[in-house]
């Protein structure tokens, strides 16, 4: 039976309802309906207990499989609460801090966003344009909780009393110490296969595989990748995640073009879109270009 939105909107109501009544008089719950990244709107749901700098955010449509599998929202309401009881943090993850720019720095790094998607997200964050992408500084930290980043906002570098101009720097620095460039034959990272020795199409991201499309932008790495094969790349933008080089040897852009769109349609989740645009690098002019559907 296809799901409604109605029927949505009915769990989180039970959903708020639930934690309010089994939540411990010490802890503050909010609920805010917010946009992320690609205008995706979600339900958020944030859980403070006493004296906690890091909070669990927990998001409502990532529960709502669990509801229609026959979970309760009783019993969901208190796995919830109790993971937010045992994992509210006195200090931000990996240590982080975000209160001087001195402390902040070492654990600077970058991610990326399509422009096109996100004018309204980007407005007070930090960025630098290349394309219709935006390259981002944020703050990374990867501990026992796993990988995870905050965002570099306008408001955090004028707190910190230094240029926007300097952050960037810094995390295009320190983003390959941080989150170290990987890059493989694309046979061998879908199927852990041999590597090819006429291999045309590759994987490039990071050590997580998280915001790691903007590793194409780490100081000189394109320029060596297209050295190193030779050639220059048509560079198709697989998510947020990773980027698809492809050795140029004649193909029709166009294809390209709309195979990239075709994926985004029907693969990539909607939070993970990075743009429908194909790219190219020259080696010989070192440049990075956006080709437009209007120039082949």
């Amino acid at each position: 039976m296809k799901t409604t939105r109605k029927d949505r909107e009915g769990f989180y109501k039970e959903m708020q309802k639930c934690l309010m009544e089994k939540k411990p008089d010490e802890m503050v719950i909010t609920f805010r309906e917010i946009t992320k990244q690609n205008r995706v709107g979600l339900h958020s749901c944030s859980m403070q207990m006493p004296n906690a700098v890091a909070v669990p955010t927990f998001y409502l449509e990532d529960l709502y499989p669990s509801y229609e599998n026959g979970t309760a929202p009783e019993d969901i309401a208190e796995s919830m609460i109790n993971y937010a009881k045992e994992n509210n943090l006195p200090c931000l993850p990996g240590n982080i801090d975000i209160e001087s720019y001195k402390g902040a720095k070492k654990s600077l790094g970058l991610t990326i966003l399509g422009i096109e998607r996100n004018k309204e997200y980007l407005a007070d964050m930090v960025y630098e344009q290349i394309e219709d992408l935006a390259l981002i500084p944020i703050l990374f930290s990867n501990d026992v909780y796993g990988p995870g980043c905050i965002k570099i906002r306008k408001c955090m570098v004028e707190d910190w009393g230094v240029s926007e101009e300097e952050v960037m720097r810094e995390a295009k620095e320190n983003a390959p110490r941080l989150l170290p460039l990987v890059f493989k034959q694309l046979n061998e990272a879908l199927h852990e296969e041999e590597k090819s020795e006429d291999a045309e199409l590759f994987v490039i991201s990071n050590r997580y595989f998280a915001g790691g499309a903007a590793v194409a932008f780490y100081p000189h790495v394109l320029e060596g990748i297209a050295k190193a094969l030779g050639c220059n790349l048509y560079i198709l933008p697989s998510s947020v995640n990773e980027m698809i080089l492809m050795t140029d040897r004649g193909q029709d852009p166009a294809f390209l073009f709309e195979i990239v769109r075709e994926v985004n349609r029907t693969e990539v989740p909607p939070t993970e879109v990075l743009s429908d645009s194909i790219y190219y690098y020259s080696v010989c002019e070192d440049r990075f270009s956006r080709l437009l559907p209007t120039s082949f």
